[in-house]
């Protein structure tokens, strides 16, 4: 019977955790999102690869610059960010499944 109390407590910690997550997981990706908005309008020196480009095309950057950013800084960032929705992703269905085993075990431990 003890056992059981333990399982129950175990679940229902779960469950709202599984509850909560859409809201933590939506949360996180929208600050995301408004991260990569920002550098888009403010420095897309960082995530803009094209406007990395026409700035080495005009002369705009200076050789220093040009040889820390190139390319790479922009194509590295794009990549962290896509990683890391992926994560955000990969979480969200491990929490989606979790929660239907878990709704299982409990009408299993009821019966």
């Amino acid at each position: 019977m003890q056992m059981q109390d333990e399982i129950k407590k175990v679940i229902k910690r779960r469950q709202r955790l599984i509850r909560v997550w859409p809201f933590i997981a939506l949360a996180l990706a929208g600050m995301m999102a408004a991260f990569y908005i920002w550098a888009f309008i403010k420095q897309p020196v960082l995530v803009n690869p094209l406007h990395v480009v026409s700035l080495m095309q005009t002369g705009g950057l200076d050789s220093t610059t040009q040889a820390l950013l190139a390319v790479t800084a922009p194509m590295l960032l794009l990549t962290v960010g896509a990683l890391a929705l992926l994560l955000l992703l990969f979480v969200s269905v491990g929490l989606i499944n979790e929660g239907r085993l878990m709704r299982v075990l409990e009408k299993n431990i009821k019966n």
